[in-house]
């Protein structure tokens, strides 16, 4: 399986697209890996730093996690290279996405991504330009509706990823004070909804396990919220700034609080559990049974697994895209020591859940709600997790070359 993998890795794309801007410094990449079905997806993220070879990881491994999550089209990306913090960010991804118009509109769909928000980002820059969705292009390339069934898959489609996160039971409500929806939450969710399933696999509980938690944007926080209305709880927090440490473990009511304190995404700087500067580094030293990953890509090295290792984490539940740090494409020897030594939830199954939602709101007979948004998530990471686990024969090591193995089957790779 390893080396199919790295064959599949080490492919040419069938499209890549460079992209300067003339008024700022910016550069684009989209890569798109095959038009499998018609059609390719996969979010636009803005980072300084941003390269090609990190773009052509990110779209196929968005190929395999359509092999899990559907519809069954081909993966891409698109990596902005450009300071997310600067005033002039929106306008920048406006002339990108002009630059790139003919394939949004006929063929390729996308959607957030790391320090870009489908809501407040993506969507105001689709309106500005004319575009109906960021999803158009997978519609029509994929789908080939007639006017009436394109308005209606646009409406669900809006409708659907902006649906507000109320009351309800534990496993699905929102925070009591935050204006979540459900492009804010479903991927951290569907993270929270694969952990607690390979526990239940293993005949076994979230009541008391702790969890060390790698990021505390949209992803990671709703994966620690989730996680710690399941029993879980969340004994340490870093992100590109400072790190949290609670030695008791945060309750979904910590978490919560966490949210309504939470600034730019970034921890509160006034609380007393909140270390910054070299003190960050207290993260790796702090005793858990569950790691995720939900911040950059590659954030996890030889060195990181021997830290976790020490910590006592025996699973590792990937948020984030791409997470394993490799010299050189085709590469997979972090990845596979990781496999060897701990129960790993892969990305393009664990982050799923928003790929699930828009394959979910194609069908003509989804409902634009929260609830059924949540249901078809959980059911789909559920499934695939159960046929991960059967084909690693019930060990909890080697989860990862079975979910690439599956997803390599699944699109005849």
């Amino acid at each position: 399986m390893w080396r199919r993998y790295a064959s599949f890795l080490r492919s040419t794309p069938e499209l890549t697209l460079a992209w300067s801007d003339r008024e700022t410094d910016a550069r684009a990449w989209l890569v798109i890996n095959s038009l499998r079905g018609g059609a390719a997806g996969g979010g636009t993220r803005m980072r300084l730093g941003v390269d090609p070879r990190e773009v052509t990881y990110l779209a196929k491994a968005m190929e395999l996690k359509f092999s899990i999550s559907g519809p069954p089209i081909g993966g891409a990306k698109t990596g902005i290279d450009f300071d997310p913090t600067d005033a002039r960010k929106a306008d920048v991804l406006e002339r990108w996405y002009r630059a790139a118009m003919p394939l949004l509109r006929d063929r390729y769909g996308t959607g957030g991504d790391l320090n870009i928000d489908e809501v407040l980002d993506v969507s105001p820059a689709f309106e500005r330009l004319g575009l109906h969705h960021p999803q158009e292009g997978v519609v029509r390339g994929h789908l080939h509706p007639d006017d009436r069934q394109f308005r209606a898959i646009m409406s669900r489609m809006q409708a659907g990823v902006a649906a507000p996160i109320g009351a309800g039971p534990a496993e699905t409500r929102g925070v009591e004070g935050v204006d979540l929806t459900i492009a804010d939450v479903i991927t951290g969710f569907g993270v929270a909804a694969a952990v607690r399933r390979l526990y239940e696999r293993h005949d076994r509980t979230l009541l008391g396990v702790r969890v060390l938690l790698e990021g505390f944007g949209n992803v990671g926080a709703a994966a620690g919220l989730y996680l710690a209305r399941s029993g879980a709880r969340i004994v340490a927090i870093q992100d590109a700034r400072s790190t949290l440490i609670d030695a008791a473990g945060l309750d979904g009511d910590g978490v919560e609080d966490l949210l309504r304190r939470r600034t730019n995404k970034l921890l509160p700087a006034g609380d007393a559990r909140v270390y910054a500067g070299l003190e960050r580094s207290r993260f790796w030293n702090v005793p858990a049974d569950v790691f995720v990953c939900a911040a950059i890509s590659e954030s996890i090295t030889a060195d990181t697994l021997n830290d976790l290792e020490r910590s006592g984490v025996s699973v590792l539940a990937c948020g984030s895209n791409q997470p394993f740090r490799e010299g050189k494409v085709g590469s997979t020897v972090v990845a596979q020591d990781a496999d060897r030594r701990f129960s790993i939830i892969a990305d393009v199954l664990a982050n799923c859940g928003m790929a699930r939602t828009f394959s979910y709101l194609l069908e003509s007979n989804s409902q634009a709600e929260a609830a059924p948004i949540f249901d078809a998530v959980s059911r789909t990471i559920g499934e695939a997790l159960d046929e991960v686990v059967d084909r690693a024969a019930g060990t909890e090591t080697g989860l990862l070359s079975a979910t690439l193995g599956l997803a390599l089957d699944r699109i005849g790779a």
